[in-house]
């Protein structure tokens, strides 16, 4: 028997929790909202659709038979003619009074924008790594034109030592199919920290900007890291937080990493990696940022709730 729940916030903060029971031979489908059964239907063997109302809000649920393989879909119809629909689009045009009042403002804020980009090149010159990213030396004058006109690609980068020498070197294709590489240094002794806080790992990969003419002119952004990165940083963060916590199922320890990451994004994947460290030893993240962020109420209350049975 499928059972599966959904969480709907309504527009007042109000929490509701949806859920159905599908059964695997007869098709027998009960839903039910906030324990309260709203709809029951016999033999539901075939794709089909159910309306029904949350407060004032038309949701449906909708189930989808692939070749004798169901999913499930709930959703909010904001399209329909609702009285709550017939708001929003009144605040909507609202709402498109306030942009067209303001376009003219935000024009000149951007072209402000650019000129400033402009001026910031030139205090920049002569400097690598800003911030997350990593510019190639023909893009340290060209920033604002870069920012302007830039395309993406993906940048792989590998590890080099030649001799007491470490470097980096990252190679990136466009979309004309033009090859581009790059490279920099790396201390001598001990780990390198990328500017977001994250080790640096042979083939890892990250977005780069550059500039569909000269490609040379790029910024490798090390804040956008390539899905198998992330899922680098989601590996090395769950193997130390079972080291530092071998009572724990590795089940529990995923449950805890995931979630952590689901609620406050990837960057928070630091915190597990370096939990182990004292606040002189990395002050970005440490011991101290790892137990504020497991002591929170929040996500005490989240772990509670996902994890408990792991």
């Amino acid at each position: 028997m499928a059972q599966l729940g959904w969480v709907y916030l309504d527009p007042h903060g109000g929490k509701h929790r949806i859920g159905l029971y599908h059964g695997d031979k007869t098709g027998h489908l009960l839903i039910h909202c906030n324990m309260r059964v709203i709809q029951v239907d016999f033999a539901v063997k075939e794709s089909k659709s159910y309306s029904f109302f949350i407060e004032d809000e038309l949701c449906e649920l909708k189930i989808h038979n692939e070749q004798g393989s169901y999913s499930y879909e709930f959703t909010t119809n904001r399209k329909v003619d609702t009285p709550l629909n017939r708001l929003r689009k009144a605040e909507d045009r609202r709402n498109l009074k306030y942009v067209l009042w303001f376009a003219g403002g935000l024009a000149v804020i951007i072209g402000g924008v650019f000129w400033g980009l402009h001026r910031f090149d030139k205090w920049q010159e002569g400097k690598g790594f800003m911030e997350n990213s990593l510019l190639s030396p023909e893009a340290l004058k060209a920033q604002g034109q870069l920012a302007a006109q830039g395309k993406t690609a993906v940048a792989q980068l590998f590890f080099n030592t030649q001799g007491s020498e470490k470097k980096v070197f990252y190679t990136f294709t466009t979309a004309d199919s033009v090859r581009t590489t790059g490279q920099f240094k790396l201390p001598k002794e001990g780990s390198f920290l990328l500017p977001t806080g994250f080790p640096l790992s042979d083939n890892d990969a990250f977005r780069v900007t550059y500039l569909p003419g000269n490609p040379k002119v790029h910024r490798v952004e090390f804040d956008a890291p390539s899905s198998a990165t992330i899922t680098r940083y989601l590996q090395l963060a769950q193997n130390i937080e079972q080291q530092n916590h071998p009572g724990d199922s590795p089940e529990k320890t995923a449950c805890v990493v995931l979630n952590a990451a689901a609620k406050s994004d990837w960057p928070v994947l630091a915190h597990f990696i370096f939990q182990g460290k004292m606040p002189e030893e990395n002050a970005r993240n440490n011991r101290d940022t790892y137990l504020r962020m497991t002591r929170d109420p929040g996500f005490e209350a989240l772990i509670k709730q996902e994890c408990w049975d792991k």
